[in-house]
This record gives structure tokens, sequence and C-alpha cells, in this order.
């Protein structure tokens, strides 16, 4: 039932205590249909619509005391551990940067990325779930058109907008997010929506092979499918389990299959120069062997006796191996185990989110933050197969620092204002455990 002037008035009552501007639509909008329910009710005893009203609004007590008890309810949940993380994790890259850089620029685009993670910290994430289809789109076309207007002579894709350089590579970072949001609005759509999926991954997937940047594309790849098979688990798609994950990664482990077998076959040089890198093909070699030099010579605690002087872009394709040398393995154990942790912390309490929307949100950055910190690592200590994007705050790299920043800020505003996030659109009704199957 529709509300009218009794309800109307309570409700302005009601919000006017409340101090967080954001939920008072949301309070007002909940606050309204529990009245319009106990006016049903009374209605049906066989009172007369306006005395039915009336004792609606007189049964929820008074205005004021109800405001300043919803106000109590309704304020934003600070994250204060994965906040307090993240800006130790940016001090620790300032700091380091610092120290590898003899001009200001690590200054600068450190405050920048600072204050791109507030911006995003205190957005109304919910405004991403209200506009799916637009991000989305959005995300593609600029990414065409950076991929259109890039240098042409450059030997990587880079996008120059002078004073800023930006590395196409790096948007691996924000297509998982984007693609996040597809399988948001594909939910409810049984197996026709997981086949939109499957289409939607194309465009980002082809865009990063173009590029090319193959760690780019594996970041993207596992992220969204992590995300894709969440969602099929979870039932958000309402189709059956076992189908569902069929369909998702028969085509994945092909592809995988294949190439897995290329680089591991007897003819492949790949598998043998990860374990001699003296025969890698592709010149590699002398740089993966002089990364695993450096290694062996780093002590627990202080600087090691290695050389770094053959080692290049220590800022940003190396730094965390200048932190092994100069400070030792313990500092870089520290440094994974903050990060190990905050992944842990933001993936156990994601999935306890309400909203079909916060889960798949904090699932894709906090597995892209994952992948990123794994492949860095594993290439940093000289077996790497492929180039690397970044370690998250702590390497250098504008568009990556920046793209981090952005990301790690929404994923925060979610734990900021999750209970209070509502999907919109599909409605996602519970089934029985014997449909899961």
């Amino acid at each position: 039932m529709p509300s009218n002037k009794y309800f109307t008035a309570y409700c302005e009552q009601v919000s006017e205590q409340i101090r967080w501007k954001r939920m008072r639509g949301v309070v007002t909008r909940e606050l309204e249909q529990h009245l319009c329910d106990q006016q049903d009710a009374y209605l049906a005893q066989g009172k007369e619509e306006e005395e039915a009203a009336r004792m609606a609004v007189a049964q929820m007590g008074d205005a004021r005391t109800v405001g300043q008890a919803l106000d109590k309810a309704h304020r934003p949940q600070t994250p204060w551990l994965p906040l307090a993380l993240i800006l130790l994790l940016l001090a620790l890259g300032l700091a380091l940067q610092s120290q590898l850089s003899s001009d200001a620029m690590p200054v600068t685009s450190y405050g920048l990325a600072v204050v791109v993670f507030l911006l995003s910290y205190f957005l109304d994430i919910s405004w991403l779930g209200r506009h799916v289809g637009q991000v989305y789109g959005l995300v593609l076309a600029v990414s065409l058109l950076a991929l259109f207007c890039a240098d042409p002579t450059s030997s990587v894709a880079v996008l120059s907008l002078p004073p800023f350089q930006i590395m196409l590579g790096n948007l691996a970072l924000i297509f998982p997010m984007a693609y996040s949001l597809l399988v948001y609005q594909m939910r409810g759509r049984g197996m026709a929506g997981i086949v939109f999926c499957f289409l939607g991954y194309l465009p980002f997937a082809l865009i990063l092979l173009w590029i090319p940047t193959i760690s780019g594309f594996l970041i993207y790849t596992l992220a969204g499918l992590t995300v894709l098979c969440a969602a099929v688990w979870q039932g958000w798609f309402q189709a059956r389990r076992l189908p569902g994950l069929t369909l998702v990664l028969t085509p994945p482990l092909i592809c995988f299959g294949i190439g897995f077998a290329n680089l591991f076959s007897s003819q492949s040089l790949r598998l043998r120069s990860f374990f001699n890198p003296q025969l890698d093909p592709d010149g590699y070699g002398y740089l993966y062997g002089k990364l695993r030099e450096v290694v062996a010579h780093a002590a627990f605690w202080g600087e090691g006796t290695g050389d770094l002087s053959f080692i290049p872009n220590l800022n940003t394709d190396h730094a965390l191996l200048y932190g092994i040398h100069h400070f030792g393995w313990g500092v870089f154990l520290v440094l994974m185990l903050l990060s190990a942790g905050l992944c842990i912390w933001c993936v156990c309490r994601g999935l306890r989110q309400k909203s079909i929307f916060g889960k798949l949100l904090v699932l894709t950055v906090s597995t892209a933050f994952a992948l990123q910190v794994l492949t860095y690592s594993v290439s940093n200590l000289g077996y790497g197969f492929f180039g690397t994007i970044s370690f998250p705050f702590v390497s250098y790299g504008g568009t990556a620092l920046v793209l981090n920043a952005l990301l790690t800020g929404c994923m925060l505003s979610v734990f900021r204002t999750g209970p209070w996030i509502h999907d919109a659109g599909a409605k996602i009704q519970p089934i029985t455990p014997q449909r899961w199957a």
C-alpha cells in the first residue's frame, strides 16, 4: 500500500535525526515499508484506512527517539585493519622509492595515489552497482581509444599524455572489476547468463593479447575465472552447479592445458631455461641468473653481499629484490605476510557481505591484488616465466600505483557501507540443497 501523509511526516522527522545523509533515503524506504505492512495488518482487523495509518505510526514510537536509535545503527563502519595495512604499504613503498629515485616523482605519484584512494574510499560505491553496463562500456571504450592512440614507435604500448606516460599493460588491473560488474548484471539469468559472461570476457582478453602483456592477461583471466566460478557456486545465476562449473571451466582448462603442454614440452627451451637461465631463448637468462645470484647472497637481516649493478629497472621491475638485498629476507617475509594477511582478511569479510555486489567487488580486487603479489615476487626471485605488472604500492609505476589505489579504495568503501548496500535488478531466490548439485 502506498505511503500517506502520516507516514511521510513521521519519516521526515525520523530522517532528520540521521546525520549520515546518504542513509536517509535507505532508512526512509525501509521505515515506510514497515509502516505500510503494519497498516495492512490493522486493515485486516477491520480498521479504517486513516485510523490504521495513525495506529501504525503510534506503534512505531516517538519519531525523535526512533531517529536517534537509527542514527547510531546507520553509521559508516571504518575497516581499520585493512585501512592501516594499505597505508603502511604506501608508506613502505614511498620510503623504498625515495631511496631508488633521485627526483621528487615518487612523492608526487604517491601523493596522487593517496588522493585517489581517499576519493574512492568515500565514494558511494552502490553507484557502480546501479550503472554496471555503463561502467563496462566506458572501460572498454576508453581502453580501445587508448590502444588506438598509443605511441607506435615505442617498444611497449604506452599512451603519452604529457607529463604522464600511461602503460597500457596496466589496464589488466581495472579489467577484472569491469568484468565483475558484468557478472553481477547477469545474475539470475541461468546458463544464458554464464554464456554471456564468457562473451563479455573476450574483448578485454583480446586487448591484453594485442598490447601484448602475458602477465596482465593471466591476472585478468584468473581473476575473472575466480569471480565467475564463485558466482556459479553460490547459485547467483540460478543454474545448477555441476553443469555451470563445467561450462565455465572447460574452455580455460583446454587453453591452459595446450599452453602448458607447449611450455613444458621436451622441445621447449622455456622449461630448460627455468632450471638453467643461460638457455633462455629470449636473452633474459643472464638477468634471471643475476637475480638468483643476488637472492642467494642475501642475509636474513641487513644488507647482503650480492651485486645489483647489473640489475635494470630496480624501482619498477625489481624493487622487491632491492629490498631483499638491502634489508634482508626478514623484511621480505614481513611484507609477504602483510600482503597475504590483507588479502585473507578482505576475502573473509567480503564473503560475509549482505549484497552480491559487495561480495563480487571484494573478491575481484583481492584476487587481482594477490596475483600481482605472487607474480612479482616469483619474478624478483629469478623464477618468472613472464614479465610483471607491479607489487601493489611497493614497486614504482604511476599507472599501476593509481589503479591499485582506486581499486583498494573501492574495496574498502564496500566494507565501510556494505551493510546498507542493496542489490538492484534481478532477485535471487534461495534454492534447496537438492537443486545445487
